[in-house]
């Protein structure tokens, strides 16, 4: 009997220490499960397009700094890496200038997935020359002919060679300007450098390059990157036609004046209670959209401004 009683108390602490193994297993998954799933708490990885770097790090930061138990990291990356990312799972959500097309839609949808977004703002791919440079606004037939030969009139009408330069092999920028603007495939002459700053050195000490960028980086006029080449380069007004040019900015977005206007989407494929969502919801939301901006880009939503005039 004392055996068997002793048998028993081991097996009952034995069944305890499991019990007690499981419900502390069930309780960290449960609390990972509820941090990994909130909209203002747990990890998340977000890819975006190089040429919005400076406007979506501003929002990360922002919003880590609100949220103290969310961590969001976002990466570097060329549109198609940043498909491909959200693809294999690799991020929950990513920043570009553009929605999928109907090839990735289909391959989303074979993984049963259907990716949501939000319009969050408008950019534009913008023509950079050096403050030197005789030119000073195209058309956009002008802009192919660039495209294709390499030359251009200035407002004189003295044609000239220029180096077309893009800010990266690969980039948005370039698959818009190729598809879009010239509606072809990119010439031999044009140049590609490894980033946006790199093609904007270039241009400033070069008078004869054309450089094809994303607005987004010069859009600021507080920005220590604007302040440095304010007074080395310019941007480039674009005409549809002879009668009307506008350069890049918040108004000629809002009026649809400038042709090379693009809009902004974050893009995700998880659910509605996800940090994912939460990250979507803060740069579409008021925050968000008041730090775009600030930075000069268009927002998507702008919030309505009520003047009270009492006449007397």
């Amino acid at each position: 009997m004392r055996i068997s009683r002793t048998k028993g108390v081991i097996v009952r602490s034995v069944v305890i220490a499991l019990l007690v193994l499981i419900l502390q297993g069930c309780d960290n998954y449960f609390t990972n499960d509820y941090r990994d799933n909130s909209p203002t708490s747990g990890k998340l990885n977000v890819f975006y397009d190089e040429g919005l770097q400076l406007h979506v790090e501003n929002q990360i930061y922002t919003f880590n700094a609100l949220y103290h138990n969310a961590e969001v990291k976002g990466f570097c990356r060329t549109e198609s890496q940043a498909v491909q990312g959200l693809y294999k799972d690799s991020c929950e959500a990513i920043v570009m200038a553009r929605l999928l097309n109907d090839e990735e839609k289909k391959a989303f949808a074979s993984k049963r997935y259907t990716p949501l977004y939000s319009h969050v703002a408008s950019t534009g791919v913008a023509l950079i020359v050096s403050c030197q440079s005789p030119l000073y606004r195209l058309t956009v037939a002008e802009v192919q002919q660039l495209l294709k030969h390499g030359e251009a009139a200035d407002t004189l009408g003295v044609k000239q060679a220029y180096q077309v330069v893009f800010d990266a092999n690969n980039s948005s920028v370039l698959h818009y300007t190729a598809d879009s603007i010239l509606k072809g495939t990119p010439a031999t002459h044009w140049a590609s450098m490894r980033d946006t700053r790199a093609c904007i050195d270039f241009v400033t000490t070069h008078t004869n390059a054309v450089g094809f960028i994303d607005f987004a980086w010069l859009s600021d006029s507080d920005d220590s990157l604007y302040k440095a080449n304010t007074t080395k380069l310019r941007f480039l007004a674009i005409g549809r036609n002879k009668s009307l040019y506008d350069p890049p900015h918040q108004s000629s977005f809002k009026l649809g004046t400038y042709p090379f206007t693009r809009h902004v989407y974050v893009i995700r494929k998880t659910g509605e209670f996800t940090l994912a969502k939460g990250f979507e919801s803060f740069v579409a939301g008021p925050k968000g959209q008041l730090t775009f901006l600030k930075q000069g880009l268009l927002p998507a939503h702008q919030g309505e401004r009520s003047i009270e005039m009492k006449v007397e």
